[in-house]
């Protein structure tokens, strides 16, 4: 029956969600709906799966207002409702001694986090949990187990589908006859949904026959929601139109908004009418919105989904109303733009499809808009509006930035050449859009970037006019793109290699970011410092600020940077691999720079060198020898200086720890060649290490610890603990743990233990060195050399662990791939790994318990199977072909 009134359901404190929506002034008790929901929230969780307009929102408030005695937390979900958030209400709904149930409306908007930790509270404590979620599609949830248990229930559409006496009911309500002959019109046209019947009932409420309308409308063509939208805007006072037309964008609003956009000062009232009258407006009280421990805030209302679609189609058809509402929101757009708040401006003018005005704001605000996290919106209105775009060259920068963003650099390249020659022909410079000189700045960065154009006179130009911005007053749109320049020239110096002015120009883009509420741009900038960081040396910093970056990246909605978490992810693992605790072997995707933005060089170079550094650390030698002797296919000749060396020193000790005399020998000489010294010392102490000259491999390293010059490697570091093995193998231990105290202070600002692995091999293992040196230091607990001692303790040096299992240079060019791949049995492994242990026939039989004579026909079958007929020949083969 249809009730006039509702009782206000038990309240929550504030702080744990809102409560249920406001009912219509004239609402229908949904009897059966209602004793569903009685039955299945007695579990710990209920889904109402139902498409939009069917209902869900106000039936189960309904029943929540009218029915249910409990307590009851209202959440409008979105994706800020993520698991922490969700978590929080969820504790303190099972931590009051009453049953609480939590709705979520909208449920489907919650993010994945939130929805497993449903998942897994539901499969680990099923009776702490009370929840009903409402959504308009199933949700990605196990369900075969809880349903069998009788811990999940789903409810479908069908349980909110009216039956003909409620939709008579709504029909003698809103459109005001209880004529039969009408009812039947209408229910057989809407088919039990709840919204159709809503507006079709109040379309024929505008007719002076509703049975002749409701004759019309039973016999006409197309979907209901097409056929009725004209009529239910015609039956509509005009205020109201023109009200909903300006906000209908927004996903909720409040009476001021409301008021600003559509210049009305009344049009709370007018949302307040609309939301008693069921014209689908739903109130939703700030505590379902904003968590647990948000304060209370005003009321805010939704338009329902399907009449937002109505007011869309009626936008794209134009007409009077329409342009009164363009009219008023570009008023409104305009005020805020001017008191500096473009935030949501750009979506508001393209919703009411105000295409002039938008390209407008376009050329003013793009790149703002841009770093604000509105790439996305920018380039859904340039794809769909191009002749609008083309017709305003203003706009052409913030384009092309948004497409160079997003990583598709064949558009951005296209962009920068017409800028480009745009800026030959000498048309005039612009009026409203960024000045001839900032864009030259920003085209020369890209098409440098993309090989097209010098980097050194990019990188020379960008900086003059960033230095030039910020040192004198300058236009607004030049001064609002500053952030976005210094960190696409940040970014260009991060592969150039001026690393210190990297770090000055993106520290300053992070902190214009925070200072000006530029997420977009921020959260970018921090990638890419924390890699700047690591290429500088400072590992700590490197992690902090990647930790930075994750914390920005959890937070992030839709607008975040495409390409930020691989370099956050990138930055902290390579930060973290030589740190202490030892991290876990990392799993990396493999596939190099797939998920990198193709003209961010230093990130593409950074994730080959990763892989390889996964690869070495697995025993897997050759293949990062692979990695770092593949073509880069990155624009320019050659690498730049300061990552070829990176590249020419991580192949070296790949080379030593292969035995590779020659390949030490080529290496040194090309690090002769491109001026680093020190550098090129260490490698040449390696190549005397390994050859066994001792005291030219401790006069290699002394000079290379005088006069390394580049952060990474940590080739100071490594010399250091270098020639400490090696003087004290020569008898000189006081100075080899001078040395080793060297490397221990080095090291601990950077939480660097990648010198202590153990290197050289032909000087003292490493460990007892590291022993005696806490002997003499006596180191507090938790210093950083307590941490590598107690890292190091009862661990081989890597040089010697890696040396039984390694190919050499010669075994690789004598030992060719079989065919098929060799299957070996457990058993003949673990009789391999014995053998290049130099266990003898008895040691291996021991070892293993079992006769001398089963180990020779396992012998016997190794040979065999790897075509040899020697021990020696077949360690070879076995360290060519990874089987150790």
């Amino acid at each position: 029956m249809s009730q006039s009134h509702d009782r206000p359901a038990a309240r929550l404190p504030a702080r744990l969600g809102g409560d249920p929506p406001r009912l219509p002034r004239t609402y229908l008790q949904r009897t059966a709906l209602f004793e569903r929901l009685d039955v299945a929230t007695q579990g710990p969780l209920t889904m109402l799966v139902a498409p939009a307009g069917t209902g869900k929102t106000l039936g189960a408030g309904g029943w929540a207002r009218l029915r249910h005695d409990g307590p009851v937390a209202w959440v409008q979900a979105d994706s800020r409702w993520d698991a922490q958030r969700l978590g929080a209400l969820l504790d303190l709904a099972a931590g009051d001694p009453s049953p609480r149930l939590v709705v979520v409306d909208d449920a489907h908007l919650l993010p994945h986090d939130a929805l497993t930790l449903v998942e897994r509270r539901l499969s680990q404590s099923p009776h702490d949990l009370r929840v009903l979620l409402l959504s308009r599609w199933d949700l990605p949830l196990r369900r075969l187990v809880p349903e069998l248990l009788g811990h999940l229930t789903v409810l479908r559409g069908d349980v909110l589908s009216l039956a003909d006496d409620e939709v008579a009911v709504l029909v003698a309500e809103h459109a005001r006859t209880p004529a039969p002959e009408v009812a039947r019109a209408v229910a057989e046209q809407a088919q039990g949904w709840c919204a159709a019947v809503v507006l079709i009932s109040r379309t024929i409420a505008t007719s002076a026959v509703p049975a002749t309308a409701a004759r019309r409308l039973a016999s006409g063509d197309g979907g209901i929601a097409g056929r009725v939208t004209s009529e239910v805007f015609a039956s509509l006072p005009p205020r109201e139109r023109h009200l909903l037309l300006s906000v209908a964008s927004e996903q909720l609003v409040t009476t001021d908004l409301a008021a600003h956009l559509s210049h009305d000062p009344d049009a709370g009232e007018l949302l307040s009418h609309l939301e008693l009258t069921g014209m689908l407006v739903t109130r939703v009280d700030g505590a379902s919105l904003d968590g647990p421990f948000a304060p209370d805030s005003d009321a805010r209302f939704r338009i329902h989904p399907l009449l937002v679609e109505v007011i869309r189609r009626r936008l794209v058809a134009g007409g009077v109303d329409v342009q009164r509402a363009r009219a008023t929101v570009a008023r409104a757009v305009a005020l805020d733009v001017a008191r500096g708040d473009a935030q949501e401006a750009f979506g508001r003018l393209v919703a009411v499809h105000d295409d002039e005005s938008a390209v407008r704001l376009l050329a003013q605000e793009g790149i703002s808009l841009l770093m604000r996290g509105h790439g996305a919106a920018i380039a859904s209105f340039v794809r769909d509006h191009t002749d609008v775009v083309e017709a305003e060259p203003d706009a052409w920068l913030a384009v092309l930035l948004e497409r160079w963003v997003a990583g598709d650099v064949d558009a951005a390249r296209r962009w920068a050449e017409r800028l480009s020659r745009r800026a030959s022909t000498g048309d005039a410079a612009p009026s409203t859009g960024p000045t001839r000189v900032l864009t030259s700045a920003f085209v020369g960065l890209v098409r440098a970037r993309l090989g097209l154009a010098d980097l050194d006179e990019a990188v020379v130009q960008a900086k003059r006019v960033a230095d030039r911005m910020v040192a004198t007053p300058g236009g607004p749109a030049d001064h609002a793109a500053l952030p976005q320049l210094l960190a696409e020239l940040g970014i260009t110096q991060n592969w150039t290699g001026d690393l210190a002015a990297a770090e000055q120009n993106l520290t300053a883009a992070v902190e214009l970011g925070r200072r000006r509420d530029l997420p977009a741009l921020t959260l970018a900038a921090t990638t890419h410092l924390a890699l700047t960081q690591y290429m500088r040396g400072c590992e700590r910093g490197c992690v902090e600020i990647a930790q930075d970056a994750d914390r920005l990246l959890s937070g992030a909605g839709s607008w975040q940077p495409r390409f930020a978490r691989t370099r956050a992810d990138l930055a902290s693992l390579l930060a973290r691999l030589p740190g202490l605790p030892w991290p876990e072997p990392p799993v990396v995707d493999g596939d190099t720079g797939a998920h990198a933005h193709p003209a961010d060089l230093a990130t593409r170079f950074w994730l080959r060198v990763r892989d390889a550094r996964v690869a070495m650390r697995a025993g897997a030698v050759h293949e990062a020898q692979r990695l770092l002797t593949t073509p880069w296919n990155l624009p320019g000749p050659a690498l730049p200086q300061h990552l070829r060396v990176v590249v020419l020193v991580e192949r070296a000790f790949l080379a030593y720890l292969s035995g590779d005399l020659r390949g030490l020998r080529e290496l040194e000489d090309e690090l002769r060649e491109v001026d680093a010294p020190g550098e090129h010392q260490l490698v040449r102490g390696l190549r005397a290490d390994l050859d066994g000259d001792r005291r030219a491999a401790a006069a290699a390293y002394r000079l290379a610890v005088s006069s390394a010059r580049y952060p990474q490697p940590a080739t100071r570091e490594l010399a250091l603990t270098c020639l400490a093995q090696v003087l004290d193998v020569l008898g000189d231990h006081d100075e080899a743990l001078d040395r080793l105290r060297e490397a221990v202070v080095a090291t601990a600002v950077r939480n660097n233990a990648a010198p202590f692995l153990g290197w050289s091999r032909h000087g003292s293992p490493l460990s007892p060195l590291l022993e005696d040196l806490a002997l003499h230091d006596v180191p507090p607990p938790g210093s950083w050399l307590d941490q590598v001692l107690t890292a190091r303790r009862d661990q081989p040096d890597l040089a010697a662990a890696y040396a039984p299992t390694v190919a050499t240079s010669v075994e690789r060019e004598r030992v060719s791939t079989p065919a098929a791949r060799l299957a070996l049995s457990a058993r003949e492994r673990d009789v391999l790994t014995e053998l290049a242990r130099g266990s003898t026939y008895a040691d291996v039989a021991a070892n293993l318990v079992v006769s001398e004579n089963t180990v020779k026909t396992h012998v016997s079958n190794l040979y065999a199977k790897l075509s040899v007929s020697s021990r020696s020949e077949a360690l070879a083969v076995a360290r060519t072909l990874h089987l150790l």
